[in-house]
């Protein structure tokens, strides 16, 4: 009787405490209400539902309503969205807060929370703090899984990414799609095909996250179907960015669906295809306008340390793209003057490939000439440093050469003068787009260190093998 007792003076006084924080939100302004939120959060984090009913006096749901309400009412004008999201995310993570769920779906909360994704006067902040409840409530099981899907839950989440501006809200548009997609197996294809759609976004931080989205998406769909373009958008906009991170994730992903057999092929003939790029008679003209350097380029070097990467991790892999004439390709990016960079990387892939085959060996013996080849197999990352224009006239009428442009083939032999003239032109060019030796800053202003064969690692997610082949860094990436 005397422990009835003390629980009845305990609800008594928890229903009082709940009836004077009522009456203050009913009559209190805007300014009232944010302090109340502000002191729900700040003591009543980790609470459970149980926590919550004794705090409450089991009439929590009195105080819920009113702040779902509130946000209904005013978050088509972008005022203290953030607050009223993280005070609602405190009922429905709660443990043993069920109740405070269904309650909040019944009134259409979820509906409400995905509107907010979509609104221009909402801040990057709150549309973080309306995924991280979205995902909230997905936790909770399949079936509100499939009720935010069947409410375009994931375009919504597909479209804030896009749109974003700074990577905390990204990384939570790409939590949420993943939390989604596992244990949904219906509505699995549909994330994986937004994430998809993404890579060839102009924002280079939704490529980076769709990217990782994706490797992990790949473990819960299986192999990707073969009239897929995955491939294609990896090859031809990921490989292509100017941002480190956006390079060393799509390098992942590349490593990711190489562990599908079907795949493999189709990927290494795409890397070879790469070391051409479309146009390259730009590259070999000695008339430059610009030592910048252009997104073939930058696509030809990442192929060339993706293809040596893909190489060292699995003899097969290598005999396969020794097989789909990489060293052609490795030679052509030799000639590259306007890249350095890229020309290291090729030279790194060709020297493992010389180790590793023997045809290999005296193809590039051929080409290169035996003085050459002898200073290639000493330092091979050196090798574009001591290019002379000699013998790069020599790398471009290589037979070994993949033929790009007829420029090459079918150019008239100079006669004895104009060819003096144009090996004078063509030295004087050459000192101008010199790679100047430094390791410190490449073509495009990116500070880096290429001290190995691998290439960009993000702090966040470098591995011990990436971390020990290269030691270059990029900026995160925060916005467009």
């Amino acid at each position: 009787n005397e422990y009835k007792s003390y629980l009845s003076m305990v609800q008594k006084t928890s229903l009082l405490t709940l009836q004077q924080l009522l009456q203050e939100w009913d009559n209190g302004k805007s300014k009232t209400r944010q302090k109340i939120l502000k002191n729900f959060i700040a003591g009543h984090k980790n609470n459970s539902g149980t926590d919550l009913e004794e705090e409450f006096g089991g009439a929590g749901s009195l105080f819920l309503v009113r702040i779902t309400t509130w946000l209904r009412l005013t978050y088509l004008l972008g005022q203290n969205i953030k607050i009223q999201l993280d005070a609602i995310k405190i009922f429905l993570s709660a443990s043993c807060g069920q109740r405070y769920l269904t309650e909040f779906m019944e009134v259409g909360g979820v509906l409400t929370v995905l509107e907010i994704l979509g609104l221009k006067v909402a801040d990057e902040q709150d549309k973080a703090a309306a995924l991280e409840l979205l995902e909230s409530v997905a936790e909770c099981g399949r079936k509100y899984k499939e009720l935010i899907c069947e409410s375009y839950g994931v375009r919504a989440a597909a479209e804030c990414m896009a749109r974003a501006s700074t990577a905390f809200t990204q990384e939570c548009a790409r939590s949420m799609l993943y939390t989604l997609a596992r244990g949904n197996p219906r509505y699995q294809k549909q994330v994986y095909q937004v994430l998809k759609d993404l890579l060839p976004s102009t924002n280079p931080g939704a490529q980076r996250v769709a990217a990782q989205g994706l490797r992990h998406i790949l473990e819960l769909v299986g192999c990707p179907p073969s009239n897929d373009n995955l491939i294609e958008n990896i090859l031809s906009n990921l490989l292509r960015s100017l941002y480190n991170d956006v390079q060393y994730e799509a390098g992942e992903l590349i490593e990711s669906l190489m562990k599908f057999e079907p795949l493999q092929e189709g990927i290494i003939s795409g890397l070879v295809a790469l070391l051409v790029p479309a146009g390259d008679d730009a590259v070999i003209k000695v008339t430059i306008q610009s030592d910048a350097p252009l997104p073939q380029h930058i696509q030809q070097a990442s192929s060339a340390k993706l293809l040596g990467l893909l190489c060292m991790d699995n003899p097969t892999i290598a005999k396969l793209a020794v097989d789909n004439m990489v060293v052609k390709g490795l030679i052509n990016v030799l000639r590259n003057v306007r890249y350095p960079l890229a020309q290291k990387h090729a030279a790194r892939t060709l020297y493992y490939l010389v180790n590793h085959f023997t045809e290999v060996q005296s193809t590039l013996s051929e080409c290169l000439g035996s003085e050459l080849y002898a200073e290639f197999l000493k330092s091979p990352e050196t090798l574009n440093k001591k290019l002379t224009p000699v013998q790069l006239d020599k790398l471009m009428g290589s037979k070994y050469l993949v033929e790009t442009t007829t420029t090459i083939t079918e150019a008239e032999e100079p006669d004895e003068g104009e060819e003096e003239e144009k090996d004078e032109q063509f030295n004087d060019d050459v000192t101008v787009h010199q790679y100047d030796g430094s390791d410190d800053e490449d073509e495009n202003g990116v500070q880096t260190e290429n001290t190995g064969f691998g290439g960009v690692v993000p702090m966040d997610d470098a591995t011990e093998r990436t971390a020990d082949a290269a030691d270059t860094s990029g900026d995160a990436i925060t916005g467009p």
